[in-house]
């Protein structure tokens, strides 16, 4: 079913009453000032009339009045009074000698009057030119008003009528001429699409002109014109984010094979030193236990060394091989608890050579984060090893897991605290720009790749300094499903902290 052009859409939307109101306001602006000239203007001419008559009784009339004034006579002042007081708005007139009515006509019924007097004198000259009386006229302008007040109500519904014709017609034409047009254009850029495939933007009007273009025309060939550039532009990203993706990942790459050459040399101690107490405990047991048929205590305690070392030994080897092998990334719900352990396994040599300790405090062991665990593990093995190589002998590292403080933000706070020389106001500005360092033999791309790594999660990598002169590194990175609560654990525990294995 085919849409009509004029809808109802056309009276009832925003701009629509706004037209209508704009309208509306600046007719009854312009009739209230034309109204008010022209029925001031038709006040003074009414007014005018009046006063006319008045200054035409005062011309034509007042000797004459005098004059039977003069010879007292009582009934021609009468029919002279009656007649005049016919004229129109002339609602009194009184004759008045020596203080006291002496002829009348008419009564005032009017609330609004012109109140005149004139003054009687003598017609002959030989007598004395004093006042022989008052001629009193009152001329009532409540009829004149009535007139006026008509008059009004016939503007206000001549002017009702023209303004509905008129805003009828405006809205018809602009719901004709740009209404439609823009539901058209917003429909369109409802749909647009970045796909570069959806026809170009066309209007259902004349074509216009060579050199007549209009503003409708201008926004159409704008917005066909920003659907080709942003399609353009977003095959361009997301090459550009295919690049960077891969340059991430080669560079996380060769800073875990650059990780793994500072730490080869610790890998045969690290494997040598549980085989050596596998051999030790194996041959403890064999002298134990060479001629008695008993199993002593002893016996016991080495066969549970020797698992423990073994485990530990498998363990090392299998968190090394994972640490430098290079995958894709594989998001999954990571155990915060199993994080630590497992990078704290990594920097073992590392707390022995320089002589500190990892405390680590965990507000509920439940807690677990959503990425992929190399390379988290990769970001948390080169925060802890700078967090190393700055702390002094003896001291500890604090790593803090809880969760955000802000209800809103459903993130995991992994906070790094070391307690050693810092970072200048000045080189924190550029701390996670690559190449930039302030170590002698760095090559200022450890932690550059460290929030790259950590942004590509959602999250997010801050630094600060603290009270103890040192640095924190904390990380906010999505938080996953709690993991089971053991059944021995109780609900509300406080923040737990348990000395690291490192010493």
């Amino acid at each position: 079913m085919t849409k009509s052009k004029f809808n109802l859409g056309a009276f009832t939307g925003r701009t629509a009453k706004r037209l209508i109101l704009y309208i509306i306001l600046f007719s009854v602006l312009i009739t209230i000032l034309s109204s008010a000239l022209q029925l001031y203007v038709e006040y003074q001419d009414e007014v005018g009339q009046i006063e006319q008559q008045i200054e035409q009784i005062q011309n034509s009339h007042l000797d004459g009045i005098a004059h039977y004034v003069e010879l007292n006579n009582p009934v021609q002042l009468q029919l002279l009074i009656d007649g005049l007081v016919k004229l129109p708005d002339i609602e009194r007139i009184s004759i008045i000698v020596q203080d006291r009515v002496l002829q009348r006509a008419g009564g005032v019924v009017s609330d609004r009057v012109i109140d005149t007097k004139f003054l009687l004198y003598p017609l002959d000259p030989s007598k004395a030119r004093e006042p022989s009386g008052t001629l009193h006229l009152v001329a009532g302008l409540d009829p004149l008003y009535e007139r006026l007040k008509q008059k009004i109500w016939f503007i206000l519904v001549a002017t009702a009528v023209k303004t509905f014709l008129i805003a009828a017609f405006i809205l018809l034409l602009f719901q004709y001429l740009v209404t439609r047009h823009l539901n058209k254009i917003s429909q369109y850029a409802h749909n647009l699409t970045l796909n570069g495939h959806a026809p170009a933007l066309t209007l259902d009007r004349m074509p216009a002109r060579r050199g007549e273009v209009d503003e409708l025309d201008t926004v159409v060939t704008a917005l066909n014109e920003m659907q080709t550039r942003l399609a353009q532009e977003l095959r361009l990203r997301e090459e550009a984010e295919f690049d960077s993706r891969t340059s991430r990942e080669q560079l996380a790459h060769m800073d875990r094979v650059t990780s793994m050459e500072e730490i080869a040399s610790s890998i045969a101690h690290e494997i040598n030193q549980p085989l050596t107490a596998i051999a030790t405990y194996a041959q403890a047991a064999l002298r134990s236990h060479k001629d008695d048929e008993r199993i002593p205590s002893d016996l016991q305690k080495a066969l549970e060394k020797i698992t423990e070392q073994a485990l530990r030994a498998g363990e090392v080897i299998r968190t090394i091989r994972q640490f430098i092998s290079k995958q894709s990334s594989s998001r999954s719900e990571i155990g915060v608890k199993a994080l630590l352990t497992s990078t704290s396994h990594l920097l073992e040599t590392l707390g022995s050579q320089y002589k500190v300790s990892l405390v680590q405090g965990v507000a509920d062991e439940r807690l677990t984060v959503i990425g992929d665990l190399v390379q988290l593990q990769q970001v948390l093995f080169n925060l802890l090893r700078n967090a190393m190589e700055a702390s002094p002998a003896e001291s500890a590292i604090e790593i803090w897991v809880e969760e955000s403080a802000h209800e809103s933000d459903d993130r995991v706070s992994i906070r790094i605290r070391d307690r050693g020389c810092g970072i200048g106001s000045e080189a924190a500005k550029e701390i996670f720009t690559p190449f930039f360092t302030t170590k002698k033999e760095g090559m200022g791309m450890g932690l550059a790749i460290c929030k790259t790594i950590v942004d590509a999660h959602n999250g997010e990598l801050r630094f600060s300094a603290n009270e103890f002169g040192g640095c924190d590194f904390t990380m906010l990175l999505p938080q996953g499903d709690k993991l089971d609560a053991k059944p021995e654990a109780k609900s509300g525990a406080k923040l737990e902290s348990d000395q690291g294995a490192v010493s």
